[in-house]
């Protein structure tokens, strides 16, 4: 049952960072270029783009999804999931500090590509900015510089990633077919049947005495 339910979250969370990432390459695609920006005087007047709304709505997808990767992991660790109940086991306790350490790894590279969704969303909305000097009568426009959304994108698939390994080692049941050390151990015996009909054969002798033979095949040779 845990398994079929890690499975389906994983499902749903890959569903979510894959869709954030693949909007974040589309953004990537729309960004406003330089030659989209009007200067007005001294400030600089950017149109609206595409790549604003996808960010937004890359950071909500990508932010569902780490979020239901780690309620289903537990809260890294922090709450037991269901069938994880305190397992002693060396193999389950390492596999749960992988599964945190995965979980950590996986906000971390999820609050980067934030920051860099975030950065390429707010350079391409539509406003009007205050135009940089960068000569003596040359004015130069703010604009995204090529790879941001990229970057965004690839680390939603590695938050993504991390998430789905993170849920599903906190989410599989502890495993219990092992000895734990230090635990009375119980000798369980099955029951022991004598082999019946095995090396067992019927013969079939004639008969002594009478001169009839219990079977015709061994019935005695006629007497002259």
């Amino acid at each position: 049952m845990q398994t079929a339910v890690a499975v389906l979250v994983s499902g749903v969370v890959a569903l979510f960072g894959v869709t954030s990432a693949v909007l974040g390459f589309i953004a990537e695609a729309n960004k406003l270029k330089p030659s989209e920006i009007h200067v007005s005087g001294r400030d600089c007047v950017y149109p609206a783009s595409p790549a604003h709304t996808l960010g937004f709505c890359a950071i909500f997808l990508l932010a569902v999804a780490q979020i239901i990767a780690s309620a289903a992991g537990g809260c890294c660790s922090c709450c037991k999931p269901p069938g994880a109940g305190g397992a002693s086991h060396s193999n389950t306790t390492r596999r749960r500090v992988v599964g945190v350490i995965a979980s950590v790894l996986s906000w971390v590279a999820a609050v980067i590509a934030v920051v860099y969704f975030w950065a390429g969303t707010a350079l391409n909305a539509s406003t009007t900015r205050q135009a940089k000097f960068v000569g003596t009568n040359e004015e130069e426009c703010y604009y995204l510089k090529g790879g941001v959304f990229v970057r965004a994108a690839v680390l939603s698939l590695v938050a993504t990633s991390l998430g789905i390994i993170s849920c599903v080692l906190l989410r599989l049941p502890a495993a219990t077919d092992m000895p734990v050390l230090g635990q009375p151990q119980h000798a369980v015996g099955l029951p022991q049947w004598p082999a019946q009909g095995y090396g067992q054969q019927a013969y079939a002798y004639p008969a002594q005495g009478n001169g009839q033979a219990s079977d015709p095949k061994f019935a005695p040779p006629p007497q002259g």
